[in-house]
This record gives C-alpha cells, sequence and structure tokens, in this order.
C-alpha cells in the first residue's frame, strides 16, 4: 500500500476525499483516500496496490476520521455509507464517521444559492473562479477502475493518475468548501450592535416563518406580539458550536475584534434564539401561496430586499422558497425593536 503525504495551504477544517472502483459497496473497493486535517498544510493520501490492500487501508484511515467531523462532497449519501459498509465486512464494526456534506449543505440553503443542481460540476463553476480551479482538464471522464485495472495490468503510469487526480479533487474541495463557508457566513449572520445571530434554520408551517439560531447576546430574552414572538434562552446550553456554525467558520466571527475591540471569550456563541412570524397567505399565481406580512400592522418601516413584484403594501416572506432577504430584513428590525438598539 502506498502512503504518500504532499504539501499545500493550510485549512481551518479537516477535509477527505475517496475515489472508488464504482459505486456498489458490495463488489466494488475503495482504492484511494485523501485526508487533510485541521490547521494542517499536508495532504495525506493512502492508495492500495491491489484489492487485497482494501482492509489494510482501512486500518491506517479508519483511526484518523472515525469520531472527528470532516468535510466532502457527497459524504452522507456516498462516503460514509461505503466506509462503514468496509469497515463492518473486514472488522464487523459500526464505525462513527461525522461528515459535513457540501451537497447537502447547498441543498438546505438553496434559498440563497439558487443553484439548477447541486452537482458537483455545478458548485465548482458557481463558487470557485477558474484561475483558482486547480487543473482537472486531462482528468475529466477518468474512470478510477479502468485506471487501476491498467496499473493491475502493468501500466505504473496509471495508478501515479489516480493519486494526481485525487490530489486535485481534495484540493478543490477544499477551495470549494471555503467558498461555500465564507458566502454562508455573510448570509447567516446577522450583526446587531456588539451582538451576533447566526441563522441556523427556516421553518414554515401553517401561517408561521420561524427563524432559528445562535447568538452571544448577554441576557435571557421573552417578548410576544401580535405579529411575532422572540425568544432567547439558554435552556440548551452550547457545548461546541452547531455543525453548520463550525462549517461557517466560527473563527471568522473573531475577525470582528479589530473592529469592535472585542475578546474570543466575549464573542462565544452559546445561546439559542427562536423568532416566530405570523405572515397572512393568498395566492400568488394559479397555483402557488405567498405568504406576507401587511406593512401598517409594523412597528417600524420595512423595504422589499427580494426581486420580486409585490404591493407595496406588503412584504412577501415565502413564495415557492423563502424569500431570504426579506425575511431578514424583518428579523433585523424585530430584534432592534426589541432589544432597543
Amino acid at each position: 500500500m502506498k502512503k504518500i503525504e504532499r504539501k499545500t495551504k493550510k485549512t481551518p477544517k479537516n477535509y477527505i476525499k475517496i475515489e472508488t472502483s464504482g459505486l456498489s459497496r458490495e463488489i466494488d473497493s475503495i482504492i484511494a483516500v485523501s485526508i487533510i486535517e485541521k490547521n494542517s498544510d499536508t495532504i495525506k493520501t493512502f492508495c492500495v496496490e491491489n484489492f487485497k490492500e482494501e482492509k489494510k487501508l482501512l486500518e491506517e484511515v479508519l483511526p484518523l476520521i472515525s469520531e472527528r467531523e470532516f468535510v466532502s462532497y457527497s459524504g452522507k449519501s456516498f462516503d460514509i455509507p461505503f466506509i462503514k459498509s468496509k469497515a463492518k465486512f473486514y472488522f464487523n464494526e459500526d464505525v462513527d464517521l461525522n461528515f459535513i456534506d457540501l451537497q447537502e449543505i447547498t441543498k438546505k440553503y438553496n434559498f440563497i444559492f439558487n443553484l439548477p443542481s447541486h452537482s458537483n460540476k455545478v458548485l465548482i463553476e458557481k463558487f470557485i473562479e477558474k484561475d483558482a480551479l486547480k487543473n482537472k482538464k486531462n482528468y475529466e471522464g477518468i474512470k478510477i477502475k479502468t485506471l487501476f485495472k491498467k496499473y493491475i495490468e502493468g501500466e505504473r503510469e496509471a495508478l501515479e493518475k489516480i493519486l494526481e487526480y485525487n490530489f486535485i479533487s481534495l484540493e478543490n474541495l477544499i477551495l470549494l468548501g471555503t467558498k461555500i463557508s465564507e458566502k454562508l457566513h455573510k448570509k447567516l449572520s446577522l450583526n446587531i450592535s456588539n451582538f451576533i445571530f447566526f441563522i441556523e434554520d427556516l421553518k414554515l408551517k401553517d401561517n408561521t416563518i420561524e427563524i432559528l439560531g445562535l447568538t452571544n447576546y448577554e441576557k435571557n430574552y421573552f417578548n410576544t406580539e401580535e405579529q411575532y414572538t422572540l425568544e432567547i434562552n439558554n435552556r440548551d446550553a452550547i457545548k461546541n458550536s452547531s455543525v453548520f456554525l463550525e462549517f461557517c467558520g466560527q473563527e471568522n466571527f473573531y475577525k470582528l475584534e479589530n473592529k469592535w475591540k472585542l475578546t474570543k471569550d466575549y464573542l462565544t456563541i452559546n445561546k439559542k434564539f427562536s423568532l416566530k412570524i405570523n405572515t397572512e397567505d393568498a395566492l400568488y399565481d394559479d397555483k402557488n401561496l405567498c405568504y406576507y406580512l401587511q406593512k401598517k400592522d409594523l412597528p417600524f418601516e420595512i423595504s422589499n430586499r427580494e426581486n420580486l413584484k409585490s404591493p407595496s403594501q406588503i412584504i412577501i416572506l415565502y413564495y415557492k422558497d423563502h424569500k431570504f432577504e426579506n425575511e431578514k430584513e424583518v428579523m433585523k428590525k424585530i430584534i432592534e425593536k426589541e432589544l432597543k438598539y
């Protein structure tokens, strides 16, 4: 089995990229696994030189990735089931794997990204500038199984192609993860006075839109009005930041120190908030309802932030999907009013 270490730029997260001989967990094998660990500048690659070495590869890799958080592409739907299946087969063990899946994240927050699909090709074209993209032109349409077969038959260069493809793919995954993280951090963070409100989830139930998230606001708070209910509490204390907060880069919040002269301790995100907004509904078109607020009912002035036509007397918060910029603007106005900023 080959073990290779190659240098790259440091990354604030763990990343993983695997190559397999096919899509079937029963009949195909893991050929190569590359990982880079948090705050490291070294990509470690483990590659089998024959199919019998798959067990040995797992013995090396599993201790490095078990019970740790790794960023991947399609890790939840492909990587984790594949690796867990192999661990069960060779060791009769259920390994604990925690992968952040970029495909899952872009689907969850597609009301921000507006992507036509969540394929690797689409994500790369959307988030990575061409001059920053590691060259994959020579590897388009590559078939790992075919290359590995050629290697077994004596074509030594075929294995080098697999390793180079795997290395380039991981570097592009790091670029992709960084860009998505930065975009989400910018969009999901709301700064009010010296406090951060980080949006984790948006829900529509009946006529109520609920915005859920985390904050470093110093006090517990609760108030309910006809149009909304705002609650901030630490009933479920957060030992560590949530998956999406961690992915978006809590280290990005610390960059605010220079602006506000705050300490890292002060910027600890350790409380939950919930904002429930009561809306009205009406047909926007022949098939779809929209959920909206009447401006006259709000104790503040509000402007439409979305490219969505609507009467001037209302602000639409949901139509087919969340109208996120409008929701965020309403949230900002409510918190400023309630907390008197």
